[in-house]
């Protein structure tokens, strides 16, 4: 097949990260709720550095459960609980499976607290996912525990906001590690509103084994999963410091083993 660019593609990656990691950390005893839904349909996905089309319609719907809570005014926990149902059609065929994905945890702590905030932090997302390799869609996440380690530092001025996070994932079941990066801008454009571009970027750092003997992926979570996102997120506070919703879409460039599709993402959220 003839080798393809992508530009501009639509869409939603990282399905283990979907939050990306500020520096700022909730106070002790403040909590953060976020129940989130991705929806994505495509039939065609970029594979080994080749598109490939009209491989059968694949939908694929996470609900997703984020939460984050102050341990201490400097050190906060979070909780990801992914829940996933995947369905494929082709030529009379129709499969689909359900359960839940990969499970995360993670704890951040704050190292400065300046007008430049500098956190550390770690996230393990666990293999917790439903498997069956009878099915083209075989299972409900990646195969694979995940430790990812990363220091994200930021700051504010006025209505902007701005901060960058840098991360490594460790990857076991012979998966790729992986290079995570994230930029973001944001801009209150009203008073309850915030506007805000993103770049976020997976590299793989090797080729692990996983890509070719696991038997145990489909195109939503393929190894070796590489993209460069540049994305827009809008966000709106309903009742201050209480409730808000958010809704955020991508385009990429440089993707590969990963599917080529609009997404729609939509979050409500609280804070306690």
């Amino acid at each position: 097949m003839k080798k393809t660019a992508i530009l501009s593609i639509v869409c939603a990656f990282g399905f283990q990260f979907t939050n990306a990691q500020s520096p700022w950390t909730r106070e002790k005893g403040s909590a953060y709720l976020q129940l989130g839904v991705t929806s994505l349909s495509y039939d065609a996905l970029q594979l080994d550095g080749h598109k490939v089309e009209n491989i059968g319609d694949y939908s694929d719907v996470t609900f997703q459960i984020y939460s984050e809570f102050g341990i201490t005014n400097k050190l906060e926990a979070q909780l990801i609980l992914p829940y996933k149902t995947a369905n494929y059609d082709n030529a009379g065929v129709s499969q689909s499976i359900s359960g839940l994905g990969n499970v995360s945890l993670g704890l951040k702590y704050k190292l400065s607290d300046g007008n430049w905030k500098i956190s550390s932090g770690v996230l393990f997302t666990a293999n917790s996912i439903k498997k069956d390799e009878s099915l083209v869609v075989s299972s409900t996440g990646i195969n694979a525990n995940t430790i990812l380690p990363y220091v994200s530092i930021g700051s504010s001025y006025n209505k902007w906001y701005y901060f960058g996070m840098l991360g490594y994932g460790y990857m076991d079941n012979d998966y790729s590690d992986y290079l995570k990066a994230t930029i973001e801008v944001g801009y209150n454009i009203i008073p309850k509103g915030h506007l805000m571009l993103v770049l976020d970027t997976r590299n793989p750092i090797a080729k692990e084994d996983a890509y070719f003997n696991d038997a145990v992926q489909w195109a939503s979570h393929l190894d070796r999963q590489t993209y460069n996102a540049i994305g827009i997120k809008a966000n709106y506070e309903f009742i201050q410091d209480k409730f808000g919703a958010n809704f955020s879409t991508f385009g990429a460039f440089g993707i590969d083993n990963a599917p080529l599709a609009p997404t729609i993402n939509i979050g409500v959220y609280t804070k306690l």
